[in-house]
């Protein structure tokens, strides 16, 4: 170290302060730019330069992995409400269509045997609409892949179709199937 003062080393801890006497007074200055070494681990090199440690990056990793978790949960949950918020308004789009039958046929409803095949082809079976037009290109699928159950009467309005989604399992009859009478 270079001598920063006009005066001699004096004191326990000669390298971290300096005494320039001056008239009878002593000044203490600290040596600037001090380093902390620990030189067992990192082979010399000051503290502030070591990185971190694999604990803290176990950690941080741990961090990451419970916000990603929670969010992927969390999307699920909106992709479900996505789904049926679909179905609904499939509901109402079919419905529609199946109002339009009803009107140019002169008909009613298409019964449960011709099913939303009336709206793709025209009936074979009895009873046959007067005029029919196409009004659906294929037969139409819920969010999750599976085909529409349609029923007529209705079972809480029996002077309605009703059609029924079975839901994320696909199973017809369960707590999670869908109806547009709901």
């Amino acid at each position: 170290m270079a001598n920063r003062g006009k005066g001699p080393k004096i004191g326990c801890f000669t390298d971290n302060f300096w005494v320039v006497p001056r008239l009878y007074r002593c000044r203490f200055l600290a040596v600037e730019n001090m380093k902390i070494q620990d030189t067992k681990n990192n082979q010399g090199r000051p503290r502030l330069a070591r990185g971190f440690s694999l604990f803290e990056m176990v950690i941080v990793m741990g961090i990451i992995g419970v916000i990603l978790g929670s969010v992927i949960f969390a999307s699920k949950s909106f992709g479900d409400s996505a789904r049926v918020q679909t179905t609904r308004q499939d509901f109402t789009t079919l419905i529609t269509h199946l109002d339009q039958y009803r009107n140019i046929g002169r008909n009613g409803y298409p019964t449960e045997p011709q099913g939303l095949e009336a709206l793709i082809k025209k009936p074979g079976s009895s009873p046959i609409p007067r005029d029919w037009v196409q009004s659906l290109p294929e037969m139409p699928k819920d969010p999750w892949g599976n085909p529409y159950t349609y029923k007529f009467p209705g079972s809480k309005k029996p002077n309605e179709p009703e059609l029924i989604s079975n839901g994320p399992d696909g199973v017809f009859g369960n707590e999670d199937d869908l109806s547009s009478q709901d």
